[in-house]
This record gives C-alpha cells, structure tokens and sequence, in this order.
C-alpha cells in the first residue's frame, strides 16, 4: 500500500519551498506523483478600502501575484527535478479551499500548511482554518506542515492520537503507507477506559498482521488539556509525525476548532496528519 498521487498547496508566503520539500520527500519515498496547486491571492485592498479602487491598481497587484508564482514555479520544477519526482504545476484564481475540495478528491494525500500568525491576514483569507476544513470535507487525509521547522523526512517516528473512535481509526487506515515505512510507531492513549486499553491492544494486534510494530502507551492528563498533553508526548517520544483524526459537527463551528484539533494546529511542532 502507497501513495500514488498528491496534492500540494502552495501560496504566496515564505514558507513554500519548505512546504514543497515535505511534499517532494513524500511523492519521493512512495514513487508518487506530485501535483502541485498554486492559489493566487485576492487583492489586498479589495479587503479594507471602502472608498473606489482603481482597476489599474488591482491590475498591478494581480501581475505582482502572477509574478511571484512564476518564481515559486521555477523553484518548485527545479527542486522536483534534482529529486527525480514526477511533478505538475498549476495556477488558480479559486480560493484555497475551493481549490483543493476540487482537485483533492482525486488524490490519495493533501499537503497543505499551518497558517502563519504572522502573516498578512489582509490576503489569503480562509488559510487559518483550511486544514481543519478540508480533512472535514474531503474525504482525504491531509498532512499539515508547521509554519517552523524543516520536515524533509517526516514519519521517522509516528504517534498514533487513538481514543478508538472512528475519526482515528480512519485516521490511522489513511497513514498505513507511512506506518508502513515508519522506524517506530507509537501508539498514545490519553486517561483510557477499559474498552480503550482493549481497542488500543487490538490495534497494535492488527498493525502487527500488516508488518507494523507498534508499542501502546497510556498517559494522565491531569490538569493538562489534551492538547497539551499530546505536544508534551510528541517530545518526549522524539515523534516527527502525529496521526489523528480530525472532529467535530460541519454545523458546530466552535466545537470543530475547539478543543484537540484547535491546539494542535495553533501549537504543532511536528507535522500532522488529519483525516476524518
């Protein structure tokens, strides 16, 4: 079991080539091929100016744009090149969302990143919530790349987030490719049940059928969120990779961003794979 095809989302923001190096790694180490899609971002000032913009103004900002993807192209096409990985390049107007929900479903992972706190929120709105967004509405696992750090070989050591729900076992069927190619894999039960300890063992059991050694670890919250309590797991256990299901209630906004998956994608210190 592979990867065949991703998807890799790039934008105007300085993080890109390191976003493309993820991606390259992954298409790299399962023989994949890689699309990479480019959303233009809107004009800035057609955000904040209330009074009447001149078209030559947002003429220039739309060239400046198509500039600067022409420059991440280039870079994009060379690094691909040096690495030997099949990869296409496209460029779109659409947001970011309606982008990836189109061309994502065709695809077996998308690669997208962690929104920058610092970047200019006045272009690319929708980046703050796009993981959590699309692994609700995709159907497709997405890797989440920190806005730090460099992941060029991301899935030495993976954690498994497991409650036994479904977000996490379909998280978890969605990782098998990187499980598979995993150094060590571990599995992380937070204050568990009885049914969870059990589910957890039979998940270790049916990793196992697969080729994959997986050791169970359970872990007290305490005082701590869960949150917390995972990103402290994740560095103690040297993990590069946290597999987890994404959810939450499309209809309950606050629910969807709150609590796990709200923290982890505010605080991430390794790259993520969300599925739901």
């Amino acid at each position: 079991m592979r990867y065949c095809d991703i998807l890799l989302h790039l934008t105007a923001d300085k993080r890109s080539r390191e976003k493309a190096a993820t991606a390259l790694a992954l298409a790299k180490r399962f023989d994949a091929r890689l699309q990479a899609i480019y959303t233009l971002p809107f004009p800035s000032q057609l955000y904040y100016m209330s009074e009447y913009v001149p078209p030559s103004v947002i003429d220039q900002q739309i060239e400046e744009a198509r500039e600067e993807a022409e420059k991440v192209r280039n870079q994009f096409e060379q690094d691909a090149r040096s690495a030997g990985v099949a990869a296409d390049w496209a460029v779109t107007e659409q947001s970011p969302i309606a982008a990836l929900r189109q061309l994502g479903t065709t695809c077996d992972i998308v690669v997208v990143g962690q929104s920058d706190p610092d970047r200019d929120r006045t272009v690319n709105a929708g980046l703050d919530a796009l993981p959590a967004d699309l692994a609700l509405a995709l159907g497709r696992p997405v890797l989440v790349v920190p806005y730090i750090g460099h992941y060029p070989q991301a899935g030495s050591t993976v954690m498994v987030a497991w409650n036994g729900s479904r977000e996490a076992a379909r998280a978890v069927h969605d990782a098998l490719p990187l499980l598979k190619t995993a150094k060590s894999v571990i599995i992380l039960c937070i204050d568990p049940d009885a049914a969870q300890t059990e589910s957890a063992k039979a998940l270790a059991r049916h990793l196992a059928h697969s080729g994959i050694v997986a050791k169970v670890r359970h872990t007290t919250a305490g005082d701590m969120a869960v949150g917390d309590v995972l990103l402290s797991a994740l560095a103690d256990g040297n993990a590069d990779l946290l597999v987890m299901g994404a959810y939450g209630h499309s209809r309950l906004r606050e629910t969807v961003f709150g609590g796990v998956t709200a923290t982890l994608l505010d605080s991430m210190t390794v790259p993520v794979l969300l599925s739901n």
